[in-house]
């Protein structure tokens, strides 16, 4: 009967060594899954910053190309208008030509004045009605793109603000699980070596 207390001694013994091997295995597995956890989540996080960053470069790139297309019809409205102008002062010059050929029906030097004057008053008109639309347009577009890239920006900003809020949080959660995920493996394993050792 003692011979048979001690091989059961030596068997528990026996038991108790493997099971402290298998529980510095468990604990570093679940070590290493929670680990994994973290630095997956950090890897998505860092990820959504990096996209975030993205559009807002892709946004200002966008933007900076628009009033550089804006600037470019500007500019071509500006040549348009020279060469209108020089269109306008050479058939003003024709028009005098043509009147001084016309003895009999020449215009005094002052009507002849007058009316050159008036030619480029409903011009330089003309040209200030087909621009006042299409610079407040330009203006109005410009004003929504720096509103829409200010907004974007904040709203980018705000969320971010909001997740490093929330991130101590989350980490203080991380760190309970992992210990209540080891304390219940301990657990279970105490009470499955009481019910060997009862059996």
């Amino acid at each position: 009967m003692a011979q048979k207390k001690n091989e059961t001694v030596q068997a528990a013994e026996e038991t108790i060594m493997p099971s402290a091997e298998e529980s510095v295995a468990v604990g570093s597995f679940i070590n290493t899954f929670w680990d994994q956890f973290e630095l997956s989540r950090e890897r998505a996080e860092q990820i959504r910053e990096n996209r975030e960053d993205a559009y807002i470069n892709a946004l200002r790139e966008v933007i900076k190309f628009n009033k550089q297309f804006r600037k470019s019809a500007a500019n071509l409205y500006e040549q348009s208008k020279k060469t209108n102008k020089e269109m306008v002062s050479e058939l003003m010059h024709q028009f005098s030509f043509g009147k001084e050929e016309m003895k009999d029906e020449e215009l005094p030097k002052n009507e002849r004045e007058e009316l050159k004057n008036q030619v480029l008053e409903v011009s330089g008109q003309v040209e200030k009605l087909a621009l006042t639309p299409i610079m407040s347009i330009f203006n109005i577009v410009d004003q929504l793109e720096d509103s829409f890239e200010k907004n974007a920006e904040s709203s980018v900003a705000f969320g971010r603000d909001r997740r490093n809020a929330w991130n101590q949080v989350r980490k203080e959660y991380v760190k309970l699980a992992r210990e209540t995920h080891l304390n219940i493996i301990e657990r279970s394993k105490g009470s499955l070596k009481e019910l060997v050792k009862n059996q």
